[in-house]
This record gives structure tokens, sequence and C-alpha cells, in this order.
């Protein structure tokens, strides 16, 4: 049998973020595919912006949220405190990390 891939697309490779926004009665709702799975040419772009000059923490997750996203809601997020913005990234990061799966030798052991 086939190994089937996982697409991009597949809702178990997207992470969706709440944002509560401060005067507006609805919360603002967006989703991100896990770091691995950005579009190559976005990822591509990122590189090349990320090894032109030394970044912040904070720049690096406003230029990834700005490849992604609609520029609306890019904009939005941009007004968010350094606070929320590492919530974000932190989540992020978390959601992406690979996980190993244990093999039934070790978890015999």
């Amino acid at each position: 049998m086939a190994y089937k891939i996982t697409p991009a697309h597949d809702e178990s490779v997207q992470i969706e973020f709440e944002v509560p926004i401060k005067g507006r009665q609805n919360s603002l709702f967006f989703t991100v595919p896990k770091v691995q799975y950005m579009p190559r040419l976005k990822a591509n772009e990122y590189q090349e912006w990320s090894n032109a000059a030394e970044r912040t923490q904070l720049e690096h997750i406003l230029k990834v949220l700005e490849l992604l996203l609609p520029e609306k809601t890019f904009e939005t997020l941009a007004k968010l405190t350094n606070g929320e913005l590492m919530q974000i990234s932190e989540y992020w990061g978390e959601q992406s990390a690979l996980t190993v799966p244990e093999s039934s030798a070790s978890a015999a052991s």
C-alpha cells in the first residue's frame, strides 16, 4: 500500500488562533499552517529576508504572518503587544514541533 502524504491544506497541519481585539465585539480568528507546511515560495522569501540582516524574534513572527495572511488580518495583528505576538510565536512553535512516534520495541522497555 502506498504511503499517503498529508497535504498542506489538511486540517491536521493547520493552527487556528483566536485573538480578542479591544473595541471589537468579535475576536479575530486566523489560521496558519505548521511551520514545515509553509508554501515553499513563501518560505524561500522569508529565508532571504531573514538572512539579509539581524532581526528580533518579534520581527520574525511579524514577517511570517505578513507572508501568510491577508493584508487586513496582518495589519490588525501588527498592532498587538509584544506579549501577544510572543504567545502566537510560542504556540505556533509548539504545535509545529515534530514528534517521533515511539516504536513498539522502546515502548516495551
